[in-house]
């Protein structure tokens, strides 16, 4: 019989019906899934007017700062940070020139603006970015070097501007690619990020309602914006470039947006060029994040474009505090590998759940939708870091409730590639108002109830394969 599932923000109902059913509930489901993302809507957007407080503006030429791209000018733009907060808030402003800087820490009710023309740039060298004691990096509690603009333990902070901010990440990249090269044999290559410590551009760890803003990022060390263990946190109009280059200078693990065991967070209007993951929802991996067990949830993502990249929104890898509520709507993509992606991997632990993808205009990927479990085996996982064992329950990602509708792609490789293993199915999964056109078609493996409505596929092959799908539906 054929069935439909229908999901409010936290749970999900399936119910059975026949043909003549099927279109007197489609209203209800309709009410249903309009009842969710004004749920995740309002409670995402529920942002401060004006982070800063206060409309005085501190220049931070008036502290000593020179423009010149060649003074260090760290302690001169953290005084006027810290005098910003200490008389109660307002604007620090980067104005016109290039503001050559180590490692920064805003403070509450702090907006740092970069004027047009003017450049905020990280310096070379770790020494100038002091660790944090139990940052997050890939999915593991660690000290590691702070970032460039740092939000750290705070509230009502933002970011914005029209000029930019540069990492100078190049300092960074050719390490990285050396030593991905000399650990290859030793070392996984999804692991060797931990073996080259370097800073991100811009990080929130437990902080609350703060923004980015109309600004252009680019160039990081490492992931560009990450969300860490915050609320309420919105980035809008944010442009993020890091080059993708075979040779000279190339980005080396730039994520664009990571938001990490986070809750609460908006990402709109942004465009996005990077090397690895677009976007990239977190919550940590193996026994450190099943410790930590905190979900990312209620994430709202529309109107952005993902040009090239790794995927454009990646559910994964790193999922131990589970990952749910996820809206994605509205969104463009040209030249990303894999647009619609989700980065299962046995080890990594946590439900997914509730991942809503509404709208996408796709031209020149990869794989439109990607979905990859790496092998399961039943046994238990010896976690890669810490070697400690995780029973394989715990260890094993669940994927579930994962609704894909109004999607449009032409000049692809491949439709689509969902395949989970005989151990870990994925289950729930709606694909309704698809249209692909692609060089080769799709394939669902190891899926409990798939419903398939106005799907489809134009390639030159074989338009759709399905093996060991349980309780499938087509319109």
């Amino acid at each position: 019989m054929p069935y439909i599932i229908l999901r409010t923000c936290s749970k999900y109902f399936q119910f059975t019906f026949s043909a003549k059913e099927y279109s007197r509930v489609k209203r209800l489901i309709g009410m249903f899934l309009l009842a969710c993302t004004l749920a995740i809507y309002s409670s995402c957007v529920n942002q401060p007017e004006n982070a800063s407080g206060k409309n005085q503006v501190y220049n931070i030429t008036e502290f000593g700062a020179a423009g010149d791209s060649v003074t260090v000018n760290t302690e001169a733009i953290q005084r006027a940070i810290d005098q910003c907060f200490e008389s109660g808030g307002g604007t620090v402003l980067v104005p016109e020139g290039v503001f050559s800087s180590g490692a920064l820490f805003l403070k509450e009710n702090v907006n740092l603006e970069v004027a047009k023309d003017g450049k905020l740039r990280g310096i070379e060298g770790n020494e100038n970015y002091p660790v944090l004691k139990n940052t997050r990096i890939a999915g593991i509690e660690m000290d590691w070097p702070s970032a460039f603009i740092n939000v750290l333990d705070t509230k009502n902070v933002k970011i914005s501007g029209e000029g930019s901010i540069d990492g100078s990440g190049y300092y960074w990249w050719a390490p990285y690619w050396a030593a991905r090269d000399s650990l290859s044999e030793t070392v996984p290559g999804d692991l060797i990020d931990w073996h080259v410590p370097r800073p991100r551009l811009i990080l929130f760890q437990n902080s609350s309602h703060s923004q980015v803003e109309n600004i252009h990022l680019k160039n990081s060390g490492f992931w560009t914006v990450h969300i860490c263990y915050s609320n309420d946190i919105e980035v809008t109009g944010v442009d993020i470039f890091n080059p993708v280059l075979e040779s000279g200078k190339k980005a080396a693990s730039t994520d664009g947006i990571d938001v990490d065991s986070s809750h609460d967070i908006v990402i709109r209007d942004c465009s996005i060029s990077v090397d690895d993951d677009c976007i990239a929802i977190k919550s940590g991996r193996g026994s450190d994040g099943l410790r930590v067990n905190i979900p990312s949830e209620n994430v709202l993502i529309e109107n952005t474009h993902f040009g090239s990249g790794h995927g454009g929104v990646s559910i994964g890898t790193e999922t131990a505090g589970g990952i749910n509520n996820v809206y994605v709507r509205n969104c463009t993509a040209d030249g990303n590998i894999a647009p619609i992606k989700f980065k299962p991997r046995p080890g990594r632990g946590g439900v997914i759940e509730n991942i809503t993808h509404d709208g996408w205009k796709i031209k020149n990927s990869g794989t439109v939708i990607d979905y990859a479990l790496r092998k399961v085996t039943g046994e238990d996982y010896i976690d890669e870091w810490q070697n400690i064992e995780v029973p394989f329950e715990k260890a094993t990602p669940r994927y579930r409730n994962i609704t894909i509708r109004n999607v449009s792609a032409t000049g692809c490789k491949k439709a689509v590639s969902f395949l989970g293993w005989p151990l870990a199915h994925a289950e729930n999964i709606i694909l309704e108002n698809v249209s692909i056109e692609a060089q080769s078609g799709a394939k669902f493996q190891y899926i409990d109830n798939l419903l398939m409505k106005n799907v489809t596929i134009e390639t030159e092959g074989k338009p759709v394969e399905y093996l060991e799908v349980s309780n499938m539906a087509r319109r």
